[in-house]
């Protein structure tokens, strides 16, 4: 009756260790990844560069760009800042048209300071937001599918006079504040967009600026052409420069993503979690085949002394 006592407290002592073993099993599974090193598949937020709403054969021969991106205040805030020229060149007679720039933010753009000129003059412009699965959009005449679909998008409408065989320099300026950009994806992940270039006829030199001060993003592009790119030390940040030099405008994203800092207890756990937690793991597992086999040797030899008795 003491041998079988003691079989069954060793069978409650493995029935524990096996439970533990499942809950230590469970933890590593259901805590979430904490990692901040993994890329994105693609942007949720965007900047795209004009495009007309019309079918005239106009050509935009330069264009430059500078995105600043102001990180001292992250993961709180972000600043961010958008000025573009755009020169466009009007082989027809002189006609008004409505110039269009949409972009895409996860975040109210109530207190953001926009701005629009021609040939250094202020003109007017409207925003209006559209979803991108709306297919009966009827403030534009163009399709909207290849951006993002995450976020609604706005659009900044320009009436533009376009004179006849001359060259305008179209300038769109805004700046504002993105609150909590990480969110709950840990990721503040933006790119601008230079695709809408085919739009236009013939080559286009081109220049793309981001300027990120404070905490650095990762800078990269993704698409399809021919880009010379480089990174530049600045006051304060680095620049990351993108080029492209009387060619066909490539179809491809510019941009940078700002992922939250891991804590030092985050740290911690993660390296616990997927380091140490494997190897105590397979040390519990050995523990149970060694117990298990003990206990089958002594339920053996105990139904061998009963027998013999």
């Amino acid at each position: 009756m003491i041998e079988s006592g003691e079989i069954m407290k060793n069978r409650k002592h493995v029935s524990s260790i096996i439970i533990a073993c499942i809950l230590l099993l469970n933890l590593f599974i259901l805590i979430p990844n904490i990692s901040v090193a993994s890329i994105p598949p693609s942007p949720d937020q965007f900047i795209a560069e004009i495009f007309p709403n019309s079918t005239l054969p106009l050509q935009i021969p330069h264009t430059n760009t500078v995105i600043m991106f102001n990180a001292t205040n992250f993961p709180h805030e972000i600043d961010i800042s958008f000025d573009a020229n755009y020169t466009i060149y009007n082989s027809e007679n002189t006609t008004t048209i409505p110039i269009i720039l949409p972009f895409s933010f996860a975040t109210s753009i109530s207190d953001f300071i926009f701005e629009v000129y021609v040939n250094n003059t202020q003109i007017p412009y409207d925003l209006f937001s559209v979803s991108p699965w709306n297919e009966n959009i009827t403030e534009v005449d163009i399709h909207l599918a290849w951006f993002i679909e995450t976020y609604p998008i706005i659009l900044i409408r320009s009436n533009v006079t376009l004179q006849k065989n001359t060259s305008s320099v179209i300038r769109y300026y805004f700046n504002g504040v993105i609150s909590n950009p990480v969110g709950i994806s840990d990721l503040f992940y933006i790119v601008y967009h230079i695709g809408t270039s085919q739009e236009w006829i013939g080559n286009t030199t081109g220049r793309v600026e981001i300027h990120a001060y404070g905490k650095q993003p990762i800078f990269g592009t993704f698409g399809s052409g021919n880009l010379d790119c480089r990174v530049e030390d600045i006051i304060g940040g680095r620049s990351f420069i993108c080029e492209w030099n009387n060619s066909k405008s490539p179809n491809m994203d510019i941009g940078i993503q700002y992922y939250r800092e891991a804590t030092q207890f985050e740290i911690i756990l993660e390296y616990i979690l997927y380091y140490i937690s494997p190897f105590i793991g397979i040390s519990i597992i050995f523990i149970i085949i060694i117990i298990k086999k003990k206990l089958i040797k002594r339920e053996l030899k105990d139904n061998s002394i009963k027998e013999f008795m």
